[in-house]
């Protein structure tokens, strides 16, 4: 609900803060003082238009307002609106629909409640059983997701086989070449080798040599052990030292062994140098196309094989989609139907209540009637649109409510379709809703107001006594000196604004008259 309102430079209005409660409040005064500005300030977090709205002599206008503890602000200066929620800058749409959650304003120039096929499909939804609704909602969703799906298979059919051709020119063009992990490496390893052969012969053949060869290192060696083993007879502590001598010679003559075998391996090979260079170039070739390495075109490989798989299966997909797309869609139209079934009844509900409501409200001969146009295709939010239709008097047929009726019956209409539905926002404000109203219709207006205060916070903009005294919270608009004030009323002030509204004056007849009005609700 809201809970407090501050307004600064508006139109004539200055500076004021104002705090709500629940129930009713009115807002009251003389002809031409601006009743209907807190209606305006409230109407800017909405997204009304802020033209010609900055007091004379401002720079800048700004309505502040709290809602259920979050704060809703829009600033205009220079032209620029800066729409703000609990401080943050947003776009004055996301104002408007963050308020629109809480607010809803009934009046000549804002009533745009339910100028919307939307929220007037969401006054007729509020009335049917929500899982309904969601069941459709559900299968549209498939269905149109299905379509989707189709449309994109369909359309890509062609690119499909040109893609196919190209994933599977690679695919061969990389099993081929019976590519393994490593490979690369062994034959650069390999080629180098290949390449150097009478360099390598040279250099191992000198150390061949050194170790066995004339002047042998494996002969020294050998001696410095055998002298190392004469002196331990004298020194046990040299045992040690000659076993480690006695390892290395070991080793040494493995290595020896080692390096004649690898002597005798290196011959020339020009037809494995040839092919090994051969297969060197094809992976990089290879390479430039798909990826670094072996491993980076067998990544490669793989991913196109799934890809390859997919495209192959869509003649299939695009087979079973049309089995799909057809289940989906009678799924659809039933679930269509049983929606349209069920809004086709609350329609014929709620047009012959809101019509009797109407009536009751001060216009006999007016009619409501909630119409369904049926669309081209299913829609989002089903077979139909919702389309609200009214007629004031009986030479006149029934036409869009926005387009047919006048202010004061608007707000009217507003006020039935709030009594009869849960789809309002919390706070519902009404401007006009007793223009043209006296006598016994204005006793129901009030009646009405106050029986829908019960369940909403409701603030009305009013001239009628008899609304002024079912409120809970009075405040009195007053021009003075050209700006506006508004004043809260209690005790004695509240009984002379309301002999004020009664005869315009506060003789002790029309005091005691506000008296027992305030007493009889």
């Amino acid at each position: 609900m809201l809970e407090r309102l501050e307004v600064q430079n508006l139109a004539v209005l200055e500076s004021v803060a104002l705090d709500f409660d629940r129930g009713l409040t009115v807002l009251t005064g003389e002809t031409g003082a601006g009743k209907s500005v807190l209606v305006d300030a409230l109407s800017l977090l909405l997204g009304e238009k802020a033209e010609g709205m900055i007091r004379s002599g401002a720079d800048s206008l700004l309505v502040t307002a709290w809602f259920g503890g979050r704060v809703f602000s829009r600033r205009v200066a220079g032209g620029r609106s800066t729409p703000r929620l609990d401080g943050e800058v947003v776009s004055l749409r996301e104002l408007a629909e963050a308020t629109g959650e809480h607010l809803a304003i009934h009046a000549q120039h804002a009533a745009l409640a339910l100028a919307s096929r939307k929220a007037q499909r969401g006054l007729l939804d509020s009335l049917i059983e929500g899982a309904t609704l969601e069941a459709y909602r559900e299968r549209y969703a498939r269905w149109r997701g299905l379509l989707a799906e189709q449309e994109r298979l369909s359309q890509a059919a062609r690119e499909r086989e040109r893609r196919l051709d190209v994933l599977r020119f690679q695919l061969k063009e990389i099993d081929d070449a019976r590519l393994e992990p490593g490979e690369k490496q062994r034959l650069e390893n390999e080629v180098e080798r290949l390449r150097h052969l009478e360099t390598l012969r040279e250099r191992v053949g000198a150390a061949a040599g050194g170790l066995s060869g004339e002047g042998d290192g494996l002969g020294i060696v050998g001696a410095a052990l055998k002298e190392l083993r004469s002196a331990a007879r004298y020194d046990s502590g040299l045992e040690s030292l000659g076993n480690d001598l006695e390892a290395a010679l070991d080793s040494l003559r493995a290595i020896a062994r080692e390096l004649e075998d690898y002597l005798e391996g290196l011959e020339a090979d020009p037809a494995r140098l040839e092919e090994v260079e051969g297969r060197l170039a094809l992976i990089e070739r290879l390479e430039r196309k798909y990826g670094e390495g072996v491993e980076g075109i067998l990544a490669f490989a793989e991913e196109s094989r799934r890809e390859l798989a997919e495209l192959e299966g869509a003649e299939d997909r695009l087979a079973a989609l049309a089995g799909e797309v057809a289940k989906a869609h009678a799924e659809l139209t039933q679930a269509g139907e049983a929606l349209s079934e069920a809004r086709r009844a609350a329609a014929r509900d709620l047009s012959a209540k809101a019509t009797q409501e109407i009536r009751f409200l001060g216009m006999p001969e007016a009619r409501f009637e909630v119409g369904l146009v049926p669309l081209n295709e299913p829609g989002p939010e089903g077979l139909e649109e919702v389309q609200l239709l009214f007629s004031a008097n009986p030479g006149q047929g029934l036409a869009p409510l926005e387009k047919a009726a006048s202010g004061g019956e608007l707000s009217r209409v507003m006020l039935a379709l709030a009594l009869l539905t849960g789809s309002e926002a919390d706070t519902v404000v009404f401007d006009e809703v007793d223009a043209g109203v006296g006598g016994e219709a204005a006793w129901r207006v009030a009646e009405r107001l106050a029986r829908l205060a019960k369940r909403r916070q409701v603030l009305v903009v009013t001239h009628l006594p008899q609304i002024a005294a079912q409120a809970q919270q009075h405040y009195r608009v007053v021009k003075n000196k050209g700006r506006v004030e508004i004043q809260a009323l209690g005790g004695e002030e509240r009984v002379r604004e309301l002999a004020r509204m009664l005869s315009g004056s506060y003789s002790d007849a029309a005091m005691q008259h506000a008296r027992e009005l305030l007493q009889a609700r």
